[in-house]
């Protein structure tokens, strides 16, 4: 059955340009199990993988654009789908150490998805030192965010070392009504013949988005001209450029870093704080240093752009895009780390209820109003003219956290010791840090562009050094 994309996740498709690949994913490590053939394990999980596709639509669905895109893209199932095109398998060379491994994984991520076919992917590692063998799986941010990416793929694990049988086949007596590009237009062109009545319909419904745009514009513009009285509430274009900022290229480097999970709850319930802030804290502590290590002396605070979740309860398993922002101080001038982590949290309590309500409004409603063909072309725009190299950042950097499985996950038997999520560079933002809360561990996700974070390792040493130096001052 055909499934128009929801706007705001076709504008994530129409406005990527090269560097800026819309992708999120999520590395994790498996441990051996009773399975220590690597090619019987790579046939288990492919197998596995392979009767539940039926599960999960959308790793069988290619993306269409309409000409020009005159319409919003559409998804269709693949005929021509080859798994073999989707689940690779590698092995890291002897010694197979960590570096290796986040080079590897770099290197994947680095990869653009074929827009021609479903876009994931899922990569097999083999060769790891600690005896662990790993997945490294992508999925373009137009299919899901972090929550539905999360709640949806975890069908093909098993909560158990047993192998759960697939779902039964149900017969597919759909008809599709597109199967091309040129056919998304005319079955445009006939629904308005039809119903010319959604013509006047679309135009009420874009003059109500407008006007929502343009309110809420003008509170962050009001907002701006009393910002000695709202302190702790950046707002959109306030960020001031750094050496973080500029369009991402297309080699990415990528890092993970583990923390014991119930030492940070602790660190962060000790000070009334949240794992958000904590985070958020640690990446400010350690991105201050990066900066001074680059002789950069910064004029002002960095900013975060930070998702936030919006949606209803029992709604996480949909898959596409609801999400909406918050724009957070992450008074990196404050040089001790508890004065500083209590700064962000009382910024965070005050400004995400705000924030949340002004940021989906605008999220949603500008993709709505400007189109897929504006998109399109503005995308296009940006990329030849280097725009996002000239323009105000709207951040410095992005920072999320993403909820994980709250029971023990296994994958065609072999157990999930960890997993790493990745999100995506966009924009002006050429710095990603995404946290999960998986097990025992809080997993960090440290993506950035090469070129721009050759010193991204570095980064990741201290923001492990900012956040063990929080956890050891935590009263016992």
């Amino acid at each position: 059955m055909n499934h128009y994309l929801e706007p705001l996740d076709s504008a994530f498709v129409l406005l990527e340009v090269p560097g800026s690949a819309m992708n999120i994913g999520a590395v994790i490590e498996l441990e051996f199990g009773e399975v220590a053939d690597p090619k019987i394990r790579y046939e288990l999980i492919r197998r596995n993988i392979a009767e539940r596709l039926h599960e999960i639509p959308v790793l069988t669905q290619r993306i269409v654009r309409a000409p020009f895109d005159l319409n919003w893209p559409i998804l269709i199932k693949d005929r021509r789908f080859d798994l073999d095109k989707h689940v690779l398998r590698v092995a890291i060379p002897a010694p197979g150490t960590a570096d290796q491994f986040d080079a590897l994984i770099s290197d994947f991520l680095s990869r653009p998805l074929v827009r021609s076919r479903p876009l994931w992917q899922l990569l097999i590692i083999e060769g790891l030192a600690d005896g662990h063998a790993a997945i490294a799986l992508k999925v373009h941010h137009a299919l899901a965010d972090g929550v539905s990416g999360a709640e949806t793929f975890a069908g093909l694990f098993d909560i158990s070392p047993d192998v759960r049988p697939p779902a039964i086949v149900e017969a597919d007596e759909s008809t599709e009504a597109v199967t091309s590009s040129l056919g998304l237009l005319i079955d445009s062109l006939r629904q308005v013949r039809k119903q010319p009545s959604l013509a006047l319909t679309s135009v009420r419904s874009w003059a109500g988005r407008l006007y929502e745009i343009a309110r809420a514009l003008w509170r962050v513009a009001v907002r701006r001209g009393r910002k000695q009285s709202t302190p702790g509430q950046p707002s959109m274009f306030e960020a001031k450029r750094t050496s973080l900022n500029g369009a991402p290229g297309i080699e990415k480097q990528y890092h993970r870093l583990r923390l014991p999970l119930a030492d940070v709850k602790r660190a962060a319930k000790a000070r009334g704080v949240t794992v958000t802030d904590f985070v958020m804290a640690t990446a400010s502590g350690a991105l201050g240093r990066l900066l001074a290590d680059r002789g950069e002396t910064l004029k002002k605070d960095l900013i975060a752009v930070v998702p936030i979740n919006i949606r209803g309860d029992g709604a996480s398993s949909e898959l596409g895009n609801r999400l909406s922002g918050m724009l957070v101080a992450l008074h990196t001038d404050i040089a001790d780390a508890e004065a500083r982590l209590k700064a962000i949290a009382k910024d965070s309590a005050m400004t995400v209820g705000f924030q949340r309500e002004d940021g989906a409004r605008v999220l949603h409603s500008i993709p709505r109003v400007l189109g897929p063909t504006l998109l399109s072309i503005g995308g296009r725009i940006i990329s030849a003219f280097g725009l996002f190299d000239r323009l105000p950042p709207i951040a410095n950097v992005l920072v999320s956290s993403v909820p994980g499985p709250p029971i023990p996950l296994w994958l065609s038997g072999h157990r999930v010791a960890s997993a790493a999520p990745v999100g995506p560079l966009f924009a002006s933002l050429s710095l990603n840090i995404t946290v999960l809360g998986i097990g025992d561990s809080l997993e960090f996700g440290l993506l950035g562009c090469a070129e721009r974070m050759p010193d991204l390792a570095t980064l990741r040493d201290y923001v492990r050094e900012e956040a063990e130096s929080l956890i050891s001052s935590t009263p016992l």
